[in-house]
């Protein structure tokens, strides 16, 4: 028989929050260094929606800076709530065409992806870094 205890589940709690901080920024962090040296569709994907190129740069630190900050726990909600505004940036501009698509053979929503780390992120903005963060102590941790 288990019995809830609330010291075990605030441990746990913690290693579900870093598990979470590791998986959602990592994973994003491949997309960011997969773009590291061209970032020419970023600039295209602006262009084509009447806004500035120069804000292609962004994507480092939404999809590098962020999540590496993200996953060391330094200002958590700030840099998930960055990670989220970079996802709903990329469904408008590139996949919002995809939006209410579900792949026939898989039943894979079209930006299943991207709404997983939407979540994720928007998910640590509520939650915070945990215990196991690099920074606690300010109301963006």
């Amino acid at each position: 028989m288990y019995y809830y205890h609330e010291t075990t589940h605030k441990q746990n709690g913690n290693w579900g929050i870093l598990l979470l901080r590791i998986f959602i920024g990592g994973i994003l962090l491949f997309h960011g260094i997969s773009k590291f040296n061209d970032i020419s569709f970023v600039k295209i994907q602006l262009v084509n929606n009447g806004l500035p190129s120069i804000w292609a740069y962004g994507i480092y630190i939404g999809e590098i800076i962020a999540p590496l900050l993200v996953i060391l726990g330094y200002r958590t909600r700030f840099f998930s709530m960055l990670i989220a505004i970079n996802c709903l940036v990329a469904t408008l501009l590139v996949h919002r065409g995809e939006i209410f698509i579900v792949d026939p053979n898989t039943g894979a929503w079209g930006i299943e992806t991207l709404g997983l780390f939407f979540g994720g992120a928007i998910s640590l903005c509520f939650l915070g870094g945990g215990k196991y963060a690099l920074s606690k102590r300010s109301s963006w941790d």
